[in-house]
């Protein structure tokens, strides 16, 4: 990855910063995927007797995607098997809500609540149709959903420098760097977009936001890792031209049982 001139007086500070990080590519597909592939929409991973997840009102959640560990190249600090599932609303936020009055930090709590939507691990995974749920024709219909067909995805390692708008970046190079008033327009608008290529499908690694990091909130004891970032543009994606990204965060715990509990959903759109 090139470095922008804004940020090149400190290289190699920078470039300390690589980080890995599993690229997700999806592909729309006609084809049924098996309840345990890893996929975008489509027959989620549940027993035959489990209850599928339901909101706060008791209305169904809708079924996002879901990561299967097994396919997914070996990234250190996360599972190497177990499927990992995102649950969200049918509604234009998707599941997200916001405190009244707004208060950053009470914002952060409510987001690790899960009222709309549901982040669920199944650390063992059967691959047996007849214990499995095998379709959904009982969910009613959905309108405002971010991808609109079922995808397979596919996984690649890849590599990633940290960006101006993670959390981590202030840590390292304090709150004024870089210094915009030394450099031109087209060198601030080289940084911004330096800043936008990080807004990919992605699992670990640096997240990019439009606004704020909210893990800014956390307590210092507390990592929050990148469980899932997608950013819906072309592939399966209603938003087409436009630019709408899902990031779903989760502490890591001591047992993979646990690894999602709590979790937390933020959605972000940047025209």
């Amino acid at each position: 990855m090139q470095i922008p001139k804004a940020l090149q007086s400190r290289q190699a500070e920078l470039l300390a910063t690589k980080l890995p990080y599993v690229h997700i590519e999806p592909f729309e597909t006609d084809e049924g995927l098996e309840p345990w592939v890893s996929k975008y929409l489509g027959v989620p991973y549940l027993s035959k007797n489990a209850q599928f997840p339901q909101g706060t009102s008791g209305r169904r959640l809708v079924f996002l995607a879901q990561i299967n560990f097994s396919e997914v190249p070996k990234l250190e600090g996360y599972p190497t098997s177990g499927i990992l599932q995102f649950f969200i609303s049918d509604d234009d936020l998707n599941g997200l809500e916001f405190t009244e009055p707004f208060s950053e930090f009470d914002q952060f709590q409510l987001q690790q609540q899960q009222n709309n939507f549901r982040v669920i691990y199944h650390s063992e995974v059967v691959q047996d149709l007849n214990l499995l749920q095998t379709s959904l024709d009982v969910l009613p219909q959905f309108e405002l959903l971010p991808v609109y067909r079922p995808c397979r995805l596919e996984f690649s390692l890849r590599e990633e420098l940290i960006n101006s708008s993670d959390y981590r970046f202030e840590q390292i190079f304090g709150n004024n760097f870089p210094d915009y008033l030394n450099f031109s327009e087209e060198e601030r608008m080289e940084h911004i977009l330096y800043d936008v290529s990080h807004m990919v499908n992605k699992i670990g690694g640096y997240a990019a936001f439009a606004q704020i990091d909210i893990r800014t909130l956390a307590p210092p004891d507390e990592n929050w890792r990148t469980s899932l970032a997608n950013r819906f543009r072309e592939k399966c994606s209603y938003y087409v031209g436009r630019r709408r990204s899902w990031k779903f965060f989760s502490l890591k715990k001591k047992r993979y049982k646990h690894w999602i509990s709590p979790g937390f959903f933020i959605i972000g759109t940047v025209d």
